[in-house]
């Protein structure tokens, strides 16, 4: 069972969660992605943030020991594995069979799961699905909104291999860093028959249609699965 954030998610007042709670989320999801040491702490001016990235560092640390790592596909390192056309490596990311019968007899096949955390993919779920819902805690925020609505899964479709991010940032968490991406689902099968096309289409000698996130509620974490769907994947180490 994954530790949970021991500092209020949403502050007093109206001023959003606090600066602890931030710097805890910000310790687990750096140190649950980190197999070799802890994660080290960021220089900022507020000492309780510092103080709860440590601490959330430690839990993050300590789940993924007991429960194994997760893979920060989309983030600051998605862009440091060696340009092989595969692209980034993951480093011992655990990859689990994808659920037996997922979304119908029917379903497109998927063997194959890595199990990976980050808010960049939820964020932009979490924008199509609740539209002008606080981007804090995505994950979160994304649970709250399943529970309301009766869904069990989500799922967004990407571009797995990264495209040069555009000169001038639009919003968009996955798009300002090259990423495509399509539109959130709540069938597996209709997210799968989406794929990247038009003129700003990337260009890749893999298939139209690589890949898609899968967010399965998961209480305050910001935690999802990266199914492949087609063209050559990482394979996993360790």
């Amino acid at each position: 069972m994954p530790q949970l954030n021991p500092f209020p998610h949403d502050g007093d007042g109206g001023l959003g969660p606090s600066a602890s709670a931030k710097g805890w989320h910000q310790g687990y999801i750096a140190a649950v992605s980190s197999p070799s040491e802890l994660p080290r702490t960021p220089l900022v001016r507020s000492g309780e943030f510092m103080d709860a990235f440590r601490t959330g560092a430690a839990a993050g640390r300590a789940d993924g020991l007991a429960e194994g790592w997760r893979w920060r596909y989309f983030g600051e390192d998605a862009r440091t594995g060696e340009d092989t056309g595969q692209g980034p490596q993951p480093a011992r990311s655990p990859v689990e069979p994808v659920d037996a019968g997922e979304d119908g007899p029917a379903g497109p096949a998927y063997p194959l799961a890595w199990r990976c955390v980050g808010a960049a993919a939820l964020r932009v779920v979490l924008e199509q699905f609740a539209p002008g819902s606080d981007p804090e805690f995505p994950g979160l925020r994304l649970d709250r909104v399943c529970a309301d609505k009766g869904v069990g899964r989500l799922y967004l479709p990407v571009r797995l291999l990264p495209r040069d991010p555009p000169a001038e940032p639009a919003g968009d968490p996955l798009a300002d860093q090259g990423f495509w991406h399509g539109t959130a689902a709540d069938s597996l099968t209709d997210a799968a028959a989406e794929g990247p096309d038009g003129p700003d289409a990337p260009e890749t000698r893999a298939p139209t249609f690589l890949g898609l996130v899968r967010y399965r509620p998961a209480g305050e974490h910001d935690f999802w699965d990266l199914l492949p769907a087609g063209g050559r994947m990482p394979a996993t180490h360790g």
